[in-house]
């Protein structure tokens, strides 16, 4: 049983209310279609369980959303709070535009509340130094701004995001490695289209720092699944300002226009303003962040979990490198040898 965001490897927390699915403070499902997401409250990413489990879960959450009274509802999405303070959120039949608004609203607008917040911080920090009288001069001014890009800038040069691994070993990705990852036409693919990516050959954990890129490295190609499957992994660092609730609207409607993810990306590619990916309308990257969730839940769902799975082990992993970064060697043996017993 997993218990780490696949998305931002935060912890899922845990519930008493559903005894076979401990996981999660807040669930979605599916009673008609048989599917479980925990929803991770740090990033309001939903992630589907792959458990055999599911369906006694489901059964557990479903009497439980029917014998709690505090519930708000639409016709065909509602929301629960048990009394452990377990969140239900109960999904029927709804078009794509209301199941879009419960599912990626609150995410993408969390990302804006968050970057906006970090400029704030910034620009009210600057105002300060005036507020209390202080004489500052136009350069002194700039030097935090300029501090502070710098930082972002190394950052998203040598900070990893993501990894692939192929015949020839790792490969790993940074920020501008993704935003110059561009989306082209392709006769070969049975599809249509290809993703290129610039990456380093490195074996870095997502997460830290590896060698400095500028967009520039050779590029991996990548056709059907492979290609999705990368996409998934990136764009939602590309999309790290979220969107306005019209922005995500408008964002739906392209998905419902391109009919699936293949159509979304052929879309894409025929965007010529600018042929990068970070580059792209924002509506046409939040289309695509969602086409990318969808399809591999939905292969997930006709049986090619291997992916899913991975994704899970892929997300434990990434979180103990995080613990252990964060721990002195002696406690995390102490703590290896109290898990043991």
């Amino acid at each position: 049983m997993y218990s780490t965001c696949t998305f931002c490897h935060a912890p899922l927390g845990t519930n008493e209310a559903i005894e076979v699915f401990p996981v999660g403070r807040r669930l979605a499902f599916d009673s008609a279609k048989g599917r479980l997401w925990v929803v991770c409250a740090a990033c309001r990413q939903w992630n589907l369980s792959p458990l055999d489990e599911r369906w006694d879960a489901i059964e557990s959450a479903e009497r439980s959303y029917r014998d709690t009274k505090l519930r708000v509802a639409t016709d065909q999405m509602g929301m629960a709070r048990l009394r452990d303070g377990t969140e239900l959120i109960r999904i029927g039949a709804p078009l794509r535009p209301e199941f879009a608004a419960w599912r990626y609203g609150d995410r993408f607008a969390l990302r804006l509340r968050r970057y906006a917040v970090r400029s704030t911080i910034l620009v009210t920090g600057l105002t300060a130094l005036t507020a209390f009288g202080w004489t500052v001069s136009a350069g002194v001014v700039a030097i935090p701004w300029n501090l502070h890009s710098h930082f972002m800038i190394r950052a998203g040069r040598k900070r990893v995001i993501a990894r692939w691994e192929d015949a020839a070993g790792p490969m790993t990705f940074t920020h501008w490695g993704a935003r110059a990852a561009r989306i082209w036409f392709d006769d070969r693919s049975p599809h249509g289209w290809r993703l290129t990516v610039p990456g380093l050959r490195a074996n870095v954990p997502v997460g830290k720092f590896g060698e400095k890129s500028d967009g520039n490295e050779p590029p991996i190609h990548l056709r059907g699944a492979d290609a999705i499957e990368l996409a998934r992994r990136i764009l939602p660092h590309i999309n790290v300002s979220g969107g306005r609730r019209n922005t995500v609207g408008g964002a739906v409607a392209l998905l419902e226009e391109a009919g699936d993810v293949h159509g979304a990306f052929l879309r894409a590619a025929s965007v010529r303003v600018d042929p990068f990916l970070g580059s792209l309308p924002a509506e046409m990257r939040l289309a695509l962040e969602m086409a990318t969730h969808e399809d591999i839940e939905r292969r997930a769902l006709e049986g090619e979990l291997a992916a899913l799975e991975a994704s899970w082990r892929e997300a434990e992993e990434v979180a103990a490198i995080a613990d252990a970064l964060t721990l002195p060697e002696w406690v995390a043996s102490r703590l290896g040898r109290l898990s043991g017993r």
